[in-house]
């Protein structure tokens, strides 16, 4: 070992000696770092695993489909069709069954059923080294494999039968799972027919192949059946990019937000290690060496950080994963397997963030530390220090407010929304130590008419204040984005439920390839029991390279008429209507809009069975939670257009006071199967619960960033209890009583705490503001009015109240536990 090891290791070891003796700021240091990387990774997580699930999107059940044969007409593909694919030597084609049921309490789940002996390459065995008992699997009562995660969000257990909405029952749990099932429930065909009553498969698969073999099944289809490729993939990634990108800037917020306990840690940390750094340089340790000391402190801490970080952020990853991949099956109709994988790019990106922080954090002050006279008098009050500080940050508010005011105005992509909420974020937190002052200025200033002891304790402030102020902006951040986002999700749960209630206003919805919905609607025309009915039809197509819906509706039905436009043509809905026989007129959801690039009065071209076609938009309407183009046609002029597009449901209306249980028999009379009704109540249920599962993870999140302030807040209040101890003791041994100890150390955190939270009530309406009527449309395609209520920010008042009591118990019961140890000191020093 060289002379030069040495004494870096021994400048390193003294440097470090200082967190064994006192633990607390390792802790919090710890914490700080642990709580940023834990929540950005466990996203990270998340989103690497979710995108890897995409890639092999074009895998069903472990077997790759490299086309889908589909019905032109888009019903059911019939299994003689199947059989005579087979027959003829095709052994790439394989069934496939997909459906979504609910269950007794309204939780939505995906089935898919297949027959495993013809996946091609004799794909057989599970994801989860489990073997299928073949008997137990092709014969009834046959078996229902779940996820074991899925299962046990159910309630579940071996051999358990599933209830669902309808009565029906799912045969009996297996918890297994195979390659590419994600979340769905899998078992055989002849399992998925006996429970649903259907005889005819979703699709048909198509194995890899090359072009002349394609060619020729393309030449082998039966009439009636299409090739198509299979574009799950690309269609995925380009779908969800928005939402991936949501939850990547709000595990960035929460990394800077654990930035601030770790400011705190380092700031405590450089004032108590000022008599160090001095008695090294005076013992004649150079600056280079101390430096390079602290540069060796900085990446050890980076590399604890990180992997105590990346270890919750695994934990934190497998909390959230079943919410984030409910909503994208629900959302996207995504399979995302519950095995994650940490990648090395993962762990080496959150490294170097860690690394970063900690060089802003702690190398930096403690290099400046190193560069004042090594007998700098240690009684310079940080007073004049700490209000230099604040100017820098206020004009570093205010050159970032200018840029946001920039970055507005040429805003038009999802990741420069996101950088113009940093910037209004962080703009804010800047400018708050200044505003904390100025506000505390106002307060003493008004107290000085009070008592001595009311004066000394807003006075105490000024001494607080420097440490707190790092606390009180992650505080800040915490409750402007907590209150930011429960704007959101509040403006949109009612604007999806007002839509819902226009959208989904009748009171039955039938969807069945059994039902000649025209036919239905004919015969029952003079029921006493029907009021109305809608039959659509729906053929799937792609424009803007991109999957979209065309829907062929009645102008005539109820939910028609109402139909509520967010941006139109003078009497859109009139033109549209009369458009039978005229020009071709559409109307197009506000997703084709807003991320397909359409204005009114443009034109739409779309591939029709006749060839090219253009339409003419006149409106736009709200389509929430729709992740496609959706384009509205009168029906009457989509049948010559798509003479084969299939019926899309059949929506009911009741004669007020109608019994259900004429409808239900009518149903049953035509071949509908119980199970392919729905009531109105129960589908906006299910849609709801689908939005709640969307929004949990959010949730949980904003819980997670305030519980990171609850921490800095706490850190920063015990750093001060141990640097003002001895003044504490010097007070206690004056005969100032613990009563008045507490107001000293209540009333100035109250004070900044309740100016943190007056000025997060209007940034968070900013912060909505801009969720909902920018950043929410360049993403989503959605828009919506923006409901702001005084409740949310109440119940924050409530909780930082809360917080603050916590803080207080917890600094007075050591106040009481170490104030007789300072007293003694005091007493033995005088």
């Amino acid at each position: 070992m060289t002379v030069r090891f040495r004494r870096f290791a021994w400048v390193l070891r003294a440097l470090l000696s200082h967190y064994w003796r006192h633990p607390w700021q390792s802790v919090f240091l710890l914490a700080g770092l642990v709580a940023g990387v834990a929540l950005w990774s466990a996203v990270q997580v998340i989103n690497s695993h979710a995108r890897a699930s995409y890639a092999e999107a074009d895998a069903i059940l472990g077997a790759q489909a490299s086309d889908w044969i589909r019905r032109s007409d888009g019903g059911e593909v019939a299994p003689e069709d199947y059989i005579a694919l087979r027959t003829a030597g095709f052994t790439e084609v394989f069934p496939l069954v997909q459906l979504r049921v609910s269950t007794r309490d309204d939780q939505p789940i995906h089935l898919i059923a297949t027959d495993v002996l013809a996946l091609p390459e004799g794909m057989s065995g599970s994801g989860d080294g489990a073997r299928i008992d073949w008997l137990a699997h092709v014969q009834p009562p046959f078996q229902a494999w779940f996820p074991a995660d899925l299962a046990g969000e159910l309630g579940v257990g071996e051999g358990d039968r599933l209830q669902l909405r309808d009565g029906r029952f799912l045969p009996p749990a297996r918890i297994a799972s195979r390659e590419q099932q994600g979340r769905q429930v899998f078992m055989d065909v002849a399992a998925a027919f006996a429970l649903m009553g259907r005889q005819g498969f979703t699709s048909l698969a198509v194995g890899p192949m090359d072009g002349a073999r394609r060619d020729a099944l393309q030449a082998a289809l039966p009439e009636g059946l299409r090739l198509e490729p299979n574009q799950q993939r690309l269609d995925l990634t380009e779908l969800t990019a928005s939402l991936h990108t949501h939850l990547t800037a709000m595990s960035l917020l929460s990394f800077a937000v654990g930035l601030f306990i770790v400011f705190n840690a380092v700031r405590f940390s450089l004032w108590y290690r000022r008599p160090t750094f001095r008695n090294l340089r005076l013992m004649g340790v150079s600056v280079r060496l101390l430096a390079l000391g602290v540069l060796g402190e900085t990446l050890l801490w980076s590399v604890v950080g990180t992997l105590a970080g990346l270890l919750a952020g695994w934990g934190i990853s497998h909390a959230l994963l079943p919410s984030v991949s409910a909503s994208l099956q629900n959302l996207y109709g995504a399979v995302v397997g519950a095995d994650l994988l940490l990648s090395a790019r993962t762990m080496l990106l959150a490294w170097g963030m860690t690394l970063i922080g900690l060089l802003f954090a702690l190398a930096w002050p403690m290099w400046q530390q190193l560069g004042a006279p090594a007998v700098a008098s240690v009684a310079t009050a940080g007073w004049h220090a700490d209000a230099r500080a604040r100017r820098r940050l206020l004009l570093g508010a205010g050159g970032l407010g200018l840029a946001a005011l920039i970055t507005y105005q040429a805003m038009s992509t999802v990741e420069g929304g996101f950088v113009l909420l940093g910037l209004v974020l962080f703009a804010a937190a800047w400018a708050l130590p200044a505003v904390l002052a100025w506000a505390h200025g106002r307060v003493a200033a008004a107290s000085r008419s009070r008592g001595l002891r009311a004066r000394w304790m807003v006075s105490d402030g000024w001494a607080q204040l420097p440490a707190l102020r790092t606390a009180m902006m992650a505080l800040l951040l915490a409750l402007t984005a907590n209150l930011g986002v429960e704007t959101l999700i509040t403006s949109f749960r009612t604007a999806l439920s007002d839509w819902m209630a226009v959208r989904i206003g009748a009171d039955v919805y039938v969807q069945s390839n059994r039902l000649d919905a025209d036919a239905f609607l004919a015969e029952h025309a003079r029921a006493p029991w029907l009021a109305s009915g809608h039959a659509r039809t729906g053929q799937m197509v792609r424009w803007n390279g991109r999957p979209t819906r065309m829907l062929g509706l009645d102008p005539q039905a109820p939910d028609t008429q109402q139909l509520p436009l967010s941006d139109a043509l003078p009497d859109a809905l009139d033109l549209w209507r009369a458009s039978g026989t005229g020009e071709a007129l559409i109307l197009a959801n506000e997703q084709a809009h807003f991320l397909g690039g359409l204005a009114l009065g443009d034109t739409v071209a779309l591939t029709t069975p006749g060839g090219v076609q253009t339409f003419r938009v006149v409106g736009f309407f709200h389509d929430y939670g729709n992740a496609m183009y959706q384009f509205y046609l009168p029906k009457a002029r989509m049948k010559p257009l798509w003479p084969d597009a299939p019926e899309f449901g059949l929506a009911l209306w009741l004669t007020p006071g109608a019994d259900t249980t004429d409808l239900e028999a009518a149903l049953l009379d035509a071949g509908v199967l119980p199970g392919e009704w729905i009531a109105q109540g129960d589908i906006k249920q299910l849609s709801l619960n689908i939005f709640d599962r969307t929004f949990a993870m959010t949730a949980a999140m904003n819980t997670l960033t305030l519980l990171v302030a609850a921490v800095a807040l706490l850190s920063a209040w015990l750093a001060i209890l141990h640097e003002r101890m001895p003044e504490f003791a010097r007070w206690r041994a004056l005969g100032v009583t613990r009563k008045e100890l507490l107001g000293v150390v209540a009333v100035p955190m109250g004070l900044f705490a309740l100016v943190t939270w007056m000025l997060s009530v209007p940034l968070g309406a900013v912060l909505s503001w801009l969720l909902i009527h920018d950043l929410n449309v360049v993403s989503f395609g959605w828009t919506m009015p923006m409901l702001w209520s005084p409740a949310p920010s109440l119940r924050l008042l409530a909780l930082v109240a809360a917080l603050l009591a916590l803080v207080l118990t917890l600094v007075m019961v050591l106040m009481r536990k170490r104030l007789p140890e300072a007293m003694a000191q005091v007493g033995a020093g005088a």
